[in-house]
């Protein structure tokens, strides 16, 4: 099943952008366009689709409008509205990305925007100095069984952080100083030794970066 939403609604107009837009899925085979709902509003920028506390694939989204999981019921897409994201006005509202954790959700806010925000389940900003902020992801990466979250942006500094808990505080670590304007990156096991890497793309430094784990409470390396 391959699931879209698209940035904007076919009406939405800048710097506003206000309309609905759609989130949809297309089924192997067919590949018919199927509507799952029209209730997000504005831009649509952060999209999470896996399991995450049930047995079952839920879907994320992130928009002007907030954060929303989306369940199927067996009958029709349950939608639900976990945070409301940044309370700034429209457009500077809501959220730019989302990722889950063990029980928590991260956020980036608002859309393109400085903030990262973790919600447990009362809205904590753990982080407000990213500058055009582009990436969001989590991911045990020390083999723990907690979730750290990875977080990179594209304006001035340029950097990709790291976030881990400590006795309750989120502490950043630095992945990249500087090194790449963070425009997307990826999670994966690149060298097949067991331990999640991960792979960003720069925009305005027009690089391809890998960040090699060590192992367990090693710094990552950058290529």
């Amino acid at each position: 099943m391959f699931i879209n939403a698209p940035l904007t609604g076919a009406k939405a107009v800048g710097p506003d952008y206000r309309d609905r837009t759609p989130l949809v899925l297309y089924r192997p085979g067919e590949w018919k366009r199927e509507v799952i709902s029209n209730e997000d509003e504005g831009v649509v920028h952060g999209l999470w689709v896996g399991r995450w506390k049930s047995k079952q694939d839920v879907i994320l989204t992130s928009s002007l409008k907030g954060i929303h999981r989306y369940e199927w019921t067996g009958k029709s897409w349950k939608r639900t509205q976990i945070a409301a994201g940044d309370p700034a006005p429209w457009p500077r509202s809501g959220s730019s990305e989302i990722a889950p954790g063990e029980g928590w959700y991260a956020s980036l806010e608002p859309w393109h925007g400085n903030q990262v925000v973790v919600y447990n389940p009362r809205r904590q900003v753990i982080e407000d100095q990213l500058v055009d902020g582009h990436v969001l992801l989590t991911a045990d990466f020390d083999g723990d069984g907690k979730s750290e979250i990875l977080a990179g942006y594209r304006g001035q500094g340029r950097s990709v952080y790291l976030y881990r808990q400590n006795r309750g505080k989120w502490i950043r670590e630095t992945l990249d100083n500087g090194g790449i304007a963070a425009a997307g990156c990826e999670i994966a096991d690149l060298n097949g030794d067991g331990c999640p890497d991960v792979a960003c793309i720069g925009s305005a430094t027009a690089n391809l970066k890998w960040y090699e784990n060590l192992g367990r409470h090693s710094n990552a390396r950058g290529r």
